[in-house]
C-alpha cells in the first residue's frame, strides 16, 4: 500500500475554515489515503452513510450476491497482489455471512480488512434491527477486532486495521462502525490522518543465518520448502537466487507455489506427499529440511513424516510459528526473501556447484517413477470420465500460462495432484481451512485483475452450490471466466470417506444426483456444454474460451473413484474414535 503521507500525517490537521465532516466521509478519505482500489461489498442500510461518500470516490465497488464471495474476492486480491483486500458488509445477517470467509482468510494467512456496520450506539440492548455482539463473534478468529466509538477517530482505527492485517503474520482485522457513529459530524481539525511508513520486511539474525548455513553446507540431503511467506514477502528472484547458488531441490506448499516454476531444474512442485512426484522420497529422506516461510501443519503431517534425525531450519516471519508440532534445530525470525538472501551470501563458496547433483539425481528418478504410476489414471478413456483425466486434459490446455482456480473436495485433490505452477499467482486454492465455495470468487478476483489472462475454475459439483448465484455477478461485470464442473453426483470426498469408515456403499447425506448446471448457466446468458466421454474435453475447453463468454463445462466424471484425499480423510476420522 502507498506509504505517502497525507499533509499533517501524525499529527491534527489544522483547517482554517474548521471544515465540518462526517463518520461515512471519514471512512472514505482513510481509504483512499491507504490507496484502496477495490472494495468488495454488499449493500445495507447500515452502511449506506460510507457509500455515499464512495459515490465521489475513486475507489471502485465490486457488490456481489452473498458477503462471503465478498471476503472470498477481498481474499484473493491480497494474496494476488501483496496488498490489503478490504470487505465492507452491511449489520447483522450482512456480517455474520462473511464470517467464513474470514476463517479461510485467517488460516491461510492472507491480509484482509473486514469493514461491518452497526448498529447505533445508542440502541445496545433494546432489540433493534439486525442488533447481534459482533465484534466478540468476530474476535477469535482475527488478528484485531475493534468499535468505532468516536467519529473524530475513525481514520486512526483504519490505519491500525491496516497495519496489524499487514504486520508479522498477515491476516484478517476488523472494523465496525456505529450507523449513528456514520452519520455524526465533528470538526476537521479534530482528526488526525495518520498514514506512517510501515516496515514490514526484517532480517534474520546472523548467529542464526551462519547456523543455518552451517547445517545446510554438511547436508548430503537437503531440501528447501517455501510457503506463503514466500509469495507475501516477494521473495521469487531471492529465492530463485539462493537456489541455483547451493543446487539444493526445491518444493512449495501452500501460496508459495510458482515461487520457482516446475519446469525450473531444481524445482519438484508441491510438497504435498499425495502428490505423485519426488516429495515423499526427498522428505522422508532428507538429512536438512529447510522450512521456509511456511508452518509445521497437517501438509506435512505435523513434520511427523520428516526423519527423526533430520536437521530443521524454520524460518518464519512470526516466532510463535517457529517450532509448532516439531522441535527444531535452527530457528530464524525474519522475511523470507530477506532471510533467503542473507543465506545465499552466507553459503557462497562453501558448496561445491556439483555437490548435490546426486541428490537431485536420485529425486529425478523417483519423481519420474512416481509419475509413471499414475499414467495409466491420466490417460484412461473410461466413460464416465475418470477425475484424473480431466485435471490433465486441463493441465495441458492451460499449459504455463493463465491462471487456474481450484474449489472442492475430491476436485482440488485431483488438480492438486496434477496441474503444475509457473509463477506466483497462477494457482489459487482455499488453503488450510478446507472452504469450499471460493472458486468462483477466486476466479472472479483474477479475472478482474487480470482481463487479459486466460482464467480456468475446476470445482466440484458439490461446491459449485456455495456461490452459485455469483455465475451472476460475473456475468454483470463481464468477466468471461470458465468454469469445469467435475460432476460425480454428490459430495465426493465424504462419500468415500464414509464408505471406507463406515463399509462400501455406508452413505450419509452425501447424494447430489443429476443437475444440468451447463443449461443453467445457458439460461443465464452464459456458455454452457456437457461433456461424457474423455476426448471431448479439449474441444469444449475451446470454445468456451473462444466464446468470449462466462462458460460452464459440465463434466461427468467417476462417482467411484476414490482421491488420496479421501483415504487421507477416512484415515483423520478414525484417529478420532
Amino acid at each position: 500500500m502507498t506509504n505517502a503521507k497525507a499533509s499533517g500525517a501524525g499529527s491534527a490537521n489544522t483547517s482554517p475554515d474548521n471544515k465540518v465532516v462526517t463518520g461515512g466521509e471519514l471512512v472514505v478519505r482513510a481509504l483512499e489515503q491507504k490507496g484502496v482500489e477495490y472494495i468488495f461489498t454488499l449493500s445495507g442500510g447500515h452502511i449506506a452513510p460510507i457509500y455515499q461518500h464512495l459515490l465521489t470516490s475513486k475507489i471502485k465497488l465490486f457488490d456481489t450476491r452473498h458477503e462471503q464471495a465478498a471476503v472470498f474476492m477481498a481474499d484473493a486480491y491480497a494474496r494476488l497482489t501483496g496488498k490489503v483486500g478490504v470487505v465492507l458488509v452491511t449489520a447483522g445477517p450482512g456480517f455474520t455471512n462473511a464470517i467464513t470467509g474470514v476463517a479461510n482468510a485467517r488460516m491461510a494467512g492472507s491480509p484482509v480488512v473486514l469493514l461491518s456496520g452497526r448498529i447505533g450506539l445508542r440502541m445496545d440492548e433494546r432489540l433493534d434491527l439486525q442488533e447481534i455482539e459482533q465484534r466478540n463473534v468476530v474476535a477469535p478468529i482475527t488478528k484485531w477486532a475493534k468499535t468505532a466509538t468516536k467519529v473524530n477517530r475513525i481514520p486512526e482505527l483504519v490505519d491500525v486495521a491496516f497495519k496489524t492485517a499487514l504486520s508479522g503474520s498477515p491476516g484478517p482485522t476488523f472494523l465496525e462502525f456505529p450507523v449513528d457513529v456514520l452519520t455524526a459530524a465533528c470538526q476537521e481539525a479534530d482528526v488526525k490522518f495518520l498514514d506512517s511508513p510501515m516496515c514490514l520486511k526484517s532480517m534474520g539474525d546472523p548467529a542464526a543465518i551462519e547456523a543455518a548455513a552451517t547445517l545446510i553446507a554438511k547436508a548430503k540431503r537437503p531440501v528447501i520448502i517455501a510457503g506463503s511467506g514466500a509469495n507475501f514477502s516477494g521473495a521469487a528472484d531471492s529465492i530463485t537466487e539462493l537456489v541455483e547458488e547451493t543446487g539444493v531441490p526445491f518444493f512449495t506448499l501452500s501460496m508459495g507455489k510458482g515461487t520457482l516454476p516446475e519446469d525450473h531444474p531444481l524445482c519438484f512442485g508441491s510438497a504435498l506427499l499425495i502428490r505423485p512426484g519426488a516429495a515423499g522420497a526427498a522428505i522422508t529422506a532428507a538429512d536438512v529440511i529447510v522450512l521456509l516461510g511456511t508452518r509445521i501443519n497437517l501438509f506435512t503431517m505435523f513434520g511427523d513424516v520428516f526423519p527423526a534425525d533430520a536437521k530443521i531450519v524454520h524460518i518464519n516471519i512470526d516466532p510463535v510459528e517457529i517450532g509448532r508440532n516439531r522441535r527444531v534445530d535452527t530457528a530464524i525470525v525474519g522475511d523470507a526473501g530477506l532471510v533467503a538472501g542473507q543465506l545465499k551470501q552466507a553459503l557462497s563458496g562453501r558448496i561445491a556447484k556439483d555437490a548435490f547433483s546426486g541428490w537431485v539425481a536420485e529425486l529425478n528418478k523417483q519423481h519420474k517413477f512416481s509419475l509413471d504410476t499414475v499414467k495409466e489414471q491420466l490417460n484412461s478413456e473410461a466413460v464416465p470420465i475418470h477425475p484424473q483425466r480431466l485435471m490433465k486434459e486441463i493441465d495441458e490446455f492451460m499449459g504455463s500460462e493463465g491462471i487456474v482456480v481450484a474449489d472442492g473436495g475430491d476436485t482440488s485433490i485431483w488438480l492438486g495432484m496434477t496441474r503444475k505452477t509457473y509463477r506466483h499467482g497462477d494457482y489459487l486454492e482455499s488453503g488450510l481451512f478446507g472452504c469450499l465455495g471460493v472458486g468462483i470468487p477466486f476466479a472472479l478476483t483474477a479475472k478482474l485483475l487480470h482481463p487479459k489472462e486466460r482464467v480456468l475454475l475446476a470445482t466440484g459439483d458439490g461446491s459449485l452450490g456455495f456461490n452459485f448465484m455469483e455465475i451472476n455477478t460475473a456475468i454483470r461485470f463481464r468477466l468471461p471466466i470458465v468454469i469445469v464442473v467435475s460432476n460425480d453426483l454428490g459430495w465426493g470426498m465424504i462419500r468415500h470417506s464414509q464408505s471406507l469408515k463406515f463399509g462400501p456403499g455406508v452413505n450419509v447425506a452425501t447424494e447430489l444426483g443429476s443437475f444440468p448446471y451447463h443449461t443453467v448457466m445457458e439460461a443465464m446468458g452464459g456458455h454452457g456444454e456437457l461433456v461424457e466421454k474423455p476426448g471431448d474435453i479439449r474441444g469444449a475447453l475451446e470454445r468456451a474460451f473462444a466464446s468470449g463468454k462466462v462458460s460452464l463445462i459440465n463434466v461427468m466424471t467417476d462417482p467411484d473413484v476414490i482421491s488420496p484425499g479421501s483415504y487421507a480423510l477416512a484415515n483423520i476420522a478414525a484417529s478420532a474414535y
